[in-house]
């Protein structure tokens, strides 16, 4: 579910080139600049002490699971089609039934009664401390994960870094109560990334010109970030995901949805 889109989430698949085929969340067809996008977030944030939310998917019965490694096993098989499948598709809309998934028809209703249902809830609760200094914002971690250092927003020159890598302005996002992958209702917020794929040295740079069969001798480095608000609550969502392929094996993975609460 956190939101490329559900089934490769929930599958785990084929990771790093299908990162940006298929939106997390319904894109606004607007001309939402990333200073306005920042302005939000600067609002958003203050400094202070926050309660936070760490979102997880529920776990899936011994059933779904069995569903899944045949998924699994199968697409690893027939890597190509699905690939070449998953390009065709429209954002969020689902991989339709064949037979490479491994699966019969009846299975395939199955996982995708149960992965349409997945929303995103509380799986624990730890603290943080944001922090405001030279007009930039600083993500102090009290009990979570330290990656979360990584994440600086600077708010003169508009600008997000993430492991000292600045974040391209991508879109404004918008969840509404139908369409939302959190069980803490509807949002809306922006999204910023970076996508750098090379294949032996040389980076490339129209990534839908890649050839499936090539996906093995890649190397991919792919940080997604997007902050929202509940509609409902000051709540701050945050998921920031980050993935590093060499010669498609995945390498360091982060991954994180977060609601956060100012004390």
């Amino acid at each position: 579910m956190i939101f490329l889109h559900r089934f490769i989430h929930l599958s785990g698949l084929i990771a790093a080139l299908l990162f940006s085929l298929n939106s997390f969340a319904q894109t606004q067809s607007t001309q939402d600049s990333n200073v306005k996008a920042i302005h939000f977030v600067d609002a958003l944030l203050p400094e202070g002490n926050y309660v936070v939310e760490i979102l997880g998917a529920p776990s899936m019965n011994a059933a779904q699971a069995e569903i899944l490694e045949k998924m699994k096993l199968s697409i690893k098989q027939h890597e190509e089609w699905f690939v070449k499948t998953m390009k065709e598709l429209k954002p969020g809309e689902p991989i339709p039934y064949h037979s490479n998934l491994g699966i019969s028809e009846q299975e395939y209703a199955v996982f995708m009664q149960f992965s349409e249902a997945v929303k995103m809830d509380k799986i624990g609760v730890v603290r943080l401390k944001i922090l405001r200094k030279d007009n930039s914002i600083y993500f102090e971690p009290v009990d979570f994960p330290q990656y979360l250092k990584e994440l600086s927003i600077h708010l003169k020159d508009h600008t997000i870094l993430v492991d000292s890598i600045a974040l391209k302005y991508k879109s404004h996002r918008v969840m509404d109560s139908k369409n939302t992958t959190l069980a803490a209702g509807a949002w809306k917020g922006y999204s910023w990334e970076f996508e750098e794929i090379s294949k032996d040295g040389k980076h490339m740079v129209d990534r839908d010109q890649i050839d499936p069969s090539e996906i093995g001798a890649l190397d991919i480095k792919s940080i997604k970030l997007t902050i929202g608000q509940l509609d409902h609550s000051n709540q701050c969502f945050l998921y920031l995901k980050s993935d590093i392929v060499n010669k498609g094996h995945v390498i360091a993975k982060q991954d994180m949805a977060l609601l956060l609460s100012k004390e």
